[in-house]
């Protein structure tokens, strides 16, 4: 596929969040001085530590959104998101935001008790100087939509440096594609895996009990594999429809309950897991060493 169509597919996501440490580097000598407390810990916290970690978990919730329901990209704090989930996404983000602010607005409540409280617990190791005069300012939550291109054709660019960005960008579009693949196959992968380990015996030859819902991972996954699969893997598109051809009816209550459709099932998919193993196996591990700069110019 022509990389100046992906993005017609596809959109790049950059998170950008920031969170108030409420920490200080410390002296060593004022450490060796003084020892750990709960409040020196190789560095002077300025605040309980405790006061800023939901506000740290909405950002990891932010971030586990994006590693679930976007595409790796090669550029540190770029997601790949297919166009048919840009929207949901966006939904979603808005509504961690929202949670991410009124978490903010909390803290900033018990902002000046929670200063008192380390006045207090720091003694002469509290400085003024440590507290921000505004705090709402340490904070933030922002995502933009981004698209990439090759480089153009002008006057700005010499013909050297026009090759050479368009080689980088090349380059960057390649590793894209095989982080995309690599990580679409290993997901499929470790769905198949575990469903091959339940569908497997236990030591004493007693089948493991199989429920309804550990089939929904292998569905959801089936169900938004087209639109996922945005740098068109045909050996993974191949072996999506075998595994939608082996699941397609197939219940918990049915497995529990026949043997014969167990046992099919089974070498169904321990076949399947085979050829999903090769298939990873099989991909360049090749990765791509982008300076700064490029990393810079590309983004």
């Amino acid at each position: 596929m022509s990389y100046d169509t992906l993005f017609a597919k596809a959109c790049l996501l950059q998170l950008s969040t920031s969170c108030w440490t409420g920490s200080r580097s410390l002296n060593s000598a004022v450490l060796e001085s003084v020892g750990n407390t709960e409040w020196l810990k190789g560095k002077k916290f300025l605040i309980n530590p405790e006061l800023l970690s939901p506000i740290k978990t909405s950002i990891q919730k932010a971030r586990q959104l994006l590693q679930r329901s976007a595409l790796p990209f090669p550029l540190s704090g770029l997601y790949l998101i297919p166009k048919d989930s840009i929207a949901d996404i966006d939904g979603r983000m808005d509504a961690i935001k929202d949670e991410y602010w009124d978490k903010v607005d909390t803290f900033i409540d018990f902002y000046q008790e929670a200063r008192e409280e380390a006045r207090q617990a720091l003694g002469d190791l509290f400085a003024e100087a440590d507290y921000p005069l505004n705090m709402r300012e340490k904070f933030s939550f922002e995502w933009r939509f981004v698209t990439l291109a090759t480089p153009k054709k002008s006057g700005i660019l010499t013909p050297e440096i026009y090759e050479r960005e368009k080689e980088k960008f090349k380059n960057l579009m390649d590793e894209a594609k095989e982080l995309s693949m690599a990580a679409l196959r290993e997901e499929f992968g470790h769905i198949v895996s575990h469903l091959v380990d339940r569908l497997s015996g236990n030591g004493d030859g007693k089948p493991k009990a199989f429920k309804s819902t550990m089939l929904g991972k292998m569905h959801e996954f089936l169900d938004t594999f087209g639109d996922r699969n945005v740098f068109d893997d045909d050996k993974l598109t191949e072996l999506a429809a075998q595994a939608k051809e082996i699941v397609g009816g197939m219940t918990g209550y049915s497995i529990s309950y026949n043997d014969v459709l167990r046992q099919q099932v089974t070498g169904e998919m321990g076949r399947l897991k085979s050829a999903i193993d090769a298939a990873i196996e099989e991909l360049p591990r090749r990765r791509i060493r982008l300076d700064g700069e490029s990393l810079q110019q590309a983004a």
